[in-house]
């Protein structure tokens, strides 16, 4: 569950038609011939430059998103250069792109955009809906370069069965997020974080310990992200959610309960967590941000999105790896994908395609424009973060890892000696588990009784979780 983009061609954006929202734009369904008959025809290869076509997405920075919205605009009007003809109906986000009810109740209405946002673990629930495209015929190294040499793990989360549903827009490796500052005030070393839970629950009661009321480790309890940090702090230990056949919850475990004892210890023995519930995926930011809180588990873009949302010091953070039992644990893996929407024709799943590729999979260009970024850090009061370190697409030695590389080194504008123990220190990725959403709900329950209840019975907690996941798996 992750976050994620001078103005120079804002303007132009406008003037050229180009849509962010629905007020003056076709739907998703019409279309017009170009070079080819009207619709096009799903032959792998590239959209032809003069087709016309509307298509429509979701997920677009919104309002609270100043220097994305403006290099999203920016984008596309660049896009419309290559492909003059192509309208794009980018609908914005505020907050948190994708809620778990309104994408459930999206797809039982059959309500989704041309190409709609989805995590890694919704899979299951968007192939079930019925509303996917298989895309295979369309995706190769021609109409998305680089397509054959991506990771596995995030290959694997692009379809099922042979087929491909989906391309990729973000992909990521939990670690420990913490406040360097707070580190210092609290006599700790800012470049040495911790790297077993046992160091990560000393720390957090001494960084307690300065008072005013900042908070030396803050966890999720609702909203879907409790039961995912669940996971991820269960994974760290050795754990697993599932057995190998994905048939059975395999949380009910000592690691499980490792995971909510400590909780439950760091909150009403230690006092290092606070009191106030974390229920909302939002709602654990502006204390981050503010200086309330020493630790978190996150993605790095947490840091992006403290820095140019919410107007934090980019030099405050630092990036650690997942804390473990004994050193460094295994992290939790994930992403966001772009899925296509039946019943389009041939050139609106290539104009999304297309777009998706040049906005999120092409270096020096979309989200990986930094020469565009760094311009903008300079030059606009809005804050902007380039050099977080993330675990891209594809393979290292691949040409678009190289080109990243390069730029960031030229570009970047955040300190990466912060980051060091983060990318000196890789840990092995393992993927969210199957029916991940619902899981994480019925585990809420489970990290808000440890962290709200200080009579909570964990067993008996961790007992009714695993009866209640079972009943999920077997009906999957």
């Amino acid at each position: 569950m992750m976050l994620n983009r001078s103005r120079t061609f804002a303007a132009i954006a406008i003037a050229a038609g180009l849509c962010l929202g629905t007020a003056a734009c076709g739907s998703s369904g019409s279309s017009g011939g170009g070079g080819n008959a009207a619709g096009g025809v799903a032959d792998g290869k590239p959209l032809d430059p003069n087709a016309t076509v509307t298509i429509s997405i979701d997920c677009a920075p919104g309002a609270d998103q100043a220097a994305g919205k403006a290099n999203y605009a920016d984008d596309l009007a660049l896009f419309k250069v290559k492909y003059p003809n192509v309208t794009v109906d980018a609908k914005p986000y505020v907050g948190q792109c994708e809620v778990p009810a309104q994408q459930t109740a999206e797809y039982k209405a059959h309500d989704e955009t041309g190409a709609y946002h989805a995590y890694f673990t919704d899979q299951e629930q968007t192939l079930n809906s019925g509303d996917a495209a298989d895309i295979s015929a369309y995706v190769n190294d021609q109409t998305v370069p680089g397509y054959s040499t991506m990771l596995p793990s995030v290959k694997q989360n692009l379809g099922t069965g042979g087929k491909t549903y989906a391309l990729p827009i973000n992909y990521y490796s939990t670690g420990l997020v913490y406040n360097r500052d707070l580190f210092k005030k609290a006599g700790l070393n800012p470049d040495q974080p911790p790297t077993t839970w046992d160091q990560l629950q000393a720390d957090a009661k001494k960084i307690a310990a300065l008072g005013n009321g900042i908070t030396g480790y803050e966890d999720y309890s609702g909203g879907n992200t409790g039961g995912w940090h669940f996971t991820s702090e269960l994974y760290s230990l050795g754990g697993q959610m599932v057995n190998a056949g994905g048939t059975k919850a395999a949380f009910n475990s000592p690691q499980g309960k490792q995971v909510l004892q400590r909780l439950h210890d760091m909150r009403f023995v230690d006092h290092s967590i606070g009191a106030t519930p974390v229920t909302q995926w939002a709602d654990a930011f502006p204390p981050l941000a503010t200086g309330k809180v020493g630790m978190f588990i996150g993605a790095p873009d947490v840091v992006k999105h403290l820095i140019e949302v919410l107007g934090a010091d980019k030099n405050a953070f630092g990036l650690g790896p997942m804390p473990g039992a004994s050193g460094p644990g295994n992290s939790l893996g994930g992403g966001d994908l772009y899925y296509f929407k039946k019943g389009q024709t041939p050139n609106q799943i290539k104009a999304e395609i297309a777009w998706i590729d040049f906005e999120y999979l092409t270096p020096d260009a979309g989200q990986f424009n930094f020469s565009r970024a760094a311009t903008l850090a300079g030059s606009s009061k809005d804050p902007v973060a380039i050099s977080i370190p993330e675990p891209y697409f594809w393979a290292s030695n691949s040409p678009q890892i190289n080109q990243i590389t390069s730029s960031l080194k030229t570009n970047g504008n955040l300190p990466l000696s912060n980051y060091d123990p983060y990318v000196n220190n890789p840990t092995s990725s393992v993927n969210e588990p199957p029916a991940a959403q619902q899981l994480y709900k019925v585990l809420d329950t489970a990290m808000s009784a440890a962290m709200t209840d200080p009579n909570a019975n964990l067993d008996q907690v961790l007992s009714t979780a695993e009866t209640q996941a079972n009943q999920i798996l077997a009906n999957q």
